[in-house]
C-alpha cells in the first residue's frame, strides 16, 4: 500500500496527498507533541511535514516506507524549530533533540497503541461514545452530560463504567487514555483546518 501511495503522490495526484495526510496525520501530530510545548508550534511543525512531502514528492523514494520518509522529515522540522528559537536551549531542549534519533520506536508504539483507542472507540454505540467523549475529553460532570443528553446522572455513570471496563478488557491503561484525551480532539480539528496544499 505504501508503495501504491508514495508512486501517486510522485505523479502529482493530490487526492493521494489528502488520503496520506488523514492516514498519517495522527502518528505524526503524537511524535512532534513530545518536543514542542505549545499546541500552535506543534500544529505547525506537523503541518510543515506534509507541505515538505509535497513539495519534494518527486524525489521520494518508493522502496522506503511512508513512516520512515515522515519520521525523518518530523526530525528534520523540529530540528529546524529548535534552531529558529531565539532563545538559550535549555538542559531539557537539547537532550530531546538528543533523544530524536533514538525515540522512533517508542513514538511509534505509543501511536499505535492511540490509535488502538481511536478504533476501539469507534466500535461503541454512538451514544455511549458520546457521553464518554464529553466526560473525558470535554470534562464535564456527570450532572451536565445529564442535562444535555437527557437522561439521569446514574445512567450516564453506568454508560461511562461500561465503556472504561470494555477499554480494559482490551487492554486499554490509563496513562494511555490520558494521552489519547490530550491529542486526539486537537487532532480532529487540525483535520477539518486542513488546507489543500496542491
Amino acid at each position: 500500500m505504501s508503495t501504491v501511495l508514495i508512486t501517486r503522490l510522485r505523479n502529482g495526484d493530490d487526492s493521494c496527498f489528502k488520503e496520506i495526510y488523514e492516514l498519517y496525520h495522527f502518528k505524526v501530530f503524537c511524535f512532534v507533541k513530545k518536543y514542542a510545548a505549545q499546541q500552535s508550534d506543534t500544529e505547525d511543525i506537523t503541518q510543515n511535514v506534509f507541505i515538505h512531502l509535497w513539495k519534494y514528492r518527486s524525489k521520494i523514494d518508493p522502496s522506503v516506507e511512508l513512516d520512515s520518509i515522515l519520521f525523518k522529515s518530523c526530525k528534520q522540522e523540529i530540528s529546524k524549530w529548535y534552531n529558529k528559537q531565539n532563545r538559550i536551549l535549555s538542559v531539557e531542549d537539547t537532550q530531546l533533540i538528543k533523544e530524536l534519533d533514538s525515540n522512533e520506536e517508542a513514538e511509534v508504539n505509543l501511536t499505535s497503541k492511540l490509535e488502538k483507542i481511536e478504533h476501539l472507540l469507534q466500535q461503541i454505540p454512538e451514544k455511549r461514545r458520546k457521553i464518554f467523549t464529553l466526560h473525558k475529553f470535554d470534562e464535564m460532570s456527570y450532572k451536565e452530560i445529564a442535562d444535555e443528553m437527557g437522561m439521569s446522572q446514574s445512567a450516564v455513570a453506568n454508560q461511562i463504567s461500561k465503556t472504561l471496563q470494555y477499554l480494559k478488557k482490551n487492554s486499554v491503561k490509563s496513562h494511555e487514555l490520558y494521552w489519547f484525551a490530550l491529542v486526539f480532539i486537537n487532532h480532529c480539528h487540525s483535520i477539518n483546518a486542513f488546507t489543500d496544499f496542491s
